[in-house]
């Protein structure tokens, strides 16, 4: 029999158990939720009190557009129903049908496109006479570029009476659906987590005999997070049956069962899905051995490539250079790019052109060496368990505050209060000497150093890439993301007469250098908002009094007479501004946004938290019969922001709180924290949003998705 014909004789066969008749009265009509037509459907015209009938979700997606199976992957959260208070069904869970795998860069999310129909029963109630009605709202994330949650109003209107009556108006799309749904797995599972990578052994003669065919695709769906989504999941095929091969997701890994949903796609994109549940245990002889021929061994990050291959590295390395350069347009770089640029062009024509390629080559060493050092110090917060990028450094208060005094000063010199020198900012006439060439290194440290606040954007994924990559590929990728910030100025110097290409010098250099000051007081405005968040309204004040202090040392460093007396009480000046600065520390890094500090000096909850997260303050609430839920949360994560807004404060939200006896702890990582570092760190997490609920009667917490809404919030604090 020809391969093909197998499969589909294979698949008539598994699904003919499966494929049963039903019919639907007609509803209301679909409903436009923007990017989606949803509907309502039942299988029945008329039904009687205490009979269960089946419904099911209708969403008709829009091209491009896609919506999540039950456990989403890497990103998101499945459709669901939120009733409306009073007309509460006796509902089952949704049963959804196989998931198709959507990939987006380096992550893996699990849901569908172009249709979804999710299938579920009802109850109706003993009492139910005339109409039975339920009304709701269907609570939908849909995703392309961009991820919008939609919702369109629900309802199912059915006659009730002695004798059910099918509707066959529906009746096809309840067959469409069954056969996309999953069949259960006739034969043993196991998960072997002996060594890496897992391996999920199969017996099953079905299974196996589906190999036969022109496999283009067999994927096992989790349905929770022990592995890592995105990697292959090689196959090999035994004489009884198969083995996958499942990189596990580092903390996540249980010791209890692993349940999901196997999908096993042919040539002619017919697909079989078998839903099961492995037991711990090793993996069955005759499960395993040759490869099949559905791809090639899983990654390996510990090659001399990491997981990325060559052309992902060169990949990665190409965006890491356009990243770098694009710094060079941010408001808090640009101005120190114009001072270097500035300096070169009184040289042009002079006879000291090499030492114009030796300014320009120092000057990339020290941005280089910036940005290596920020890939070091990311490369030992990864090898920690912790996810960071380039702004990893405003999680503390006091570089926040340096930095926000910095950009002050800085503009403050555009616009011409007063002028740092050449041995501090590389600039002048001293190009030729020592101080030169350090003043070039330690310019190009500064750009580096007051570039960092702008730099999350262009390298953000380059550096989640980066989370299972050898150190020094990570050192690589922040050299070269340093080397594409000094390019611009590197190329002019390497290159003098492209000097003469530039503007003479004129009175419109100065007018420049004063416009660039507005960016930075710009730059220094937010991040006094950022501090503001971490530290409060007392650490913003201490600033703005550094910043005067600093704004009038410099003023009486100007006006004061030559003579030893005038430097001493500048001197002096600045000293008490030093000590002041030291003064504001402690005020920093006391309560985040969130948290607050009493008249005692213990940490309080506050902006609808009921307390501040603890190891034993949870264990001491559970002990108490209470659900908890804790938000490990930061000020500068939109999404924990988001979650918060929309879901966590809304009223629905603290409602059910409040009546199933929920207490509400915040973990704020706005600041550094050891303790919920570790703590993420435990929970296969590198940074937040996490969000985790502790089941009244004690045990275990289960992880939420990282993207919230109250439905989802509320059936979990209910069933649990």
């Amino acid at each position: 029999m020809h391969k093909q014909s197998l499969f589909g004789v294979l698949s008539l066969l598994l699904l003919a158990g499966a494929l049963f008749g039903a019919t639907e009265k007609a509803q209301a009509e679909p409903v436009d939720s923007g990017h989606a037509m949803v509907e309502l459907i039942a299988d029945h015209e008329t039904v009687a009190p205490g009979q269960s009938f089946r419904a099911a979700l209708v969403l008709d997606i829009a091209p491009g557009w896609h919506v999540y199976w039950k456990n989403a992957g890497d990103a998101g959260f499945p459709p669901s129903i939120i009733w409306d208070e009073g007309a509460e069904p006796d509902a089952s869970e949704f049963s959804f049908p196989a998931p198709y795998e959507q990939p987006l860069d380096n992550t893996l999310n699990y849901g569908y496109e172009d249709e979804l129909i999710v299938p579920f029963e009802i109850r109706t109630p003993e009492t139910a006479s005339g109409t039975y009605e339920v009304t709701g709202s269907a609570d939908i994330l849909i995703c392309k570029d961009i991820c919008i949650p939609e919702f369109a109003p629900v309802s199912l209107s059915l006659n009730v009476g002695d004798s059910p009556v099918l509707n066959s108006a529906k009746a096809d799309v309840f067959t469409k659906v069954d056969a996309q749904l999953p069949i259960p797995f006739d034969g043993e599972a196991i998960i072997d987590r002996s060594e890496a990578p897992w391996q999920l052994s199969l017996k099953n003669e079905a299974v196996r005999a589906a190999f036969d065919a022109e496999i283009t695709n067999a994927r096992f769906f989790p349905e929770d997070h022990q592995i890592l989504h995105p990697p292959k999941q090689p196959v090999s095929l035994g004489a009884d049956g198969i083995t996958l091969s499942l990189t596990e997701a580092p903390g996540m890994g249980g010791t209890e069962e692993i349940s999901g949903v196997l999908v096993i796609e042919d040539v002619d994109q017919n697909r079989i899905a078998f839903e099961l549940t492995a037991t711990p245990g090793t993996a069955m002889v005759g499960t395993f051995g040759n490869v099949a021929n559905i791809g090639g061994p899983a990654p390996s990050s510990t090659g001399m490539f990491g997981s990325l291959g060559v052309t992902g590295l060169l990949g990665i390395l190409g965006l890491a250079f356009i990243g770098g350069a694009i710094l060079n347009l941010m408001p808090c770089v640009l101005p120190v790019l114009f001072i270097k640029a500035r300096s070169l062009l009184p040289l042009a024509g002079s006879d000291r052109m090499d030492e114009i390629r030796a300014h320009g080559v120092v000057y990339a060493l020290g941005v280089v060496t910036c940005f290596v050092a920020f890939g070091a110090v990311l490369a030992a917060l990864r090898a920690a368990g912790e996810t960071a990028g380039l702004g990893f450094q405003l999680q503390y208060p006091p570089v926040v505050a340096g930095l926000a005094l910095l950009m002050f000063v800085l503009g403050l010199n555009m616009l011409g209060w007063f002028d740092i020198g050449g041995s501090v900012m590389g600039v002048g006439s001293g190009l030729a000497e020592k101080s030169g060439h350090q003043g070039a290194f330690f310019t190009g440290l500064l750009a580096a150093f007051v570039g960092a606040p702008c730099v999350g954007p262009f390298i953000g994924a380059a550096t989640g890439v980066l989370v299972t990559q050898p150190v020094w590929i990570i050192l690589l990728v922040f050299a070269t993301l340093g080397l594409g910030m000094a390019a611009p100025f590197l190329v002019v110097s390497l290159f003098p007469k492209l000097v003469s290409m530039l503007p003479k010098p004129g009175g419109w250099m100065e007018r420049l250098k004063q416009f660039f000051a507005f960016p930075l007081f710009l730059t220094a405005v937010w991040l006094v908002w950022v501090l503001a968040n971490q530290a409060g309204s007392l650490a913003v004040g201490l600033v703005g009094v550094a910043a005067t202090l600093i704004a009038f040392a410099i003023w009486l460093f100007k006006s004061a007479p030559a003579g030893k007396f005038a430097r001493n009480v500048v001197f002096s000046i600045a000293g008490l501004i030093l000590i002041l600065g030291g003064v504001t520390i402690p005020f920093m890094l006391q309560g985040t946004k969130g948290v607050g500090v009493d008249e005692a000096g213990n940490v309080t909850a506050k902006g609808g938290y009921d307390e501040v997260w603890a190891p034993e303050t949870v264990a001491s609430l559970q002990a108490e019969g209470k659900g908890v839920f804790v938000d490990f949360t930061a000020s500068w994560c939109v999404t924990c922001q988001v979650n918060k807004r929309t879901t966590l404060q809304s009223a629905s939200v603290q409602k059910a709180f409040e009546e199933q006896g929920v207490s509400l702890l915040i973990a704020d990582w706005t600041s550094r924290n050891d303790l919920i570092a570790d703590e993420l760190a435990k929970f296969g997490r590198a940074g937040v949003p996490l969000y985790l609920y502790y089941p009244k009667g004690g045990g275990a917490p289960e992880v939420l998705p990282q993207i919230l809404s109250p439905s989802l919030v509320i059936e979990t604090i209910s069933t649990s």
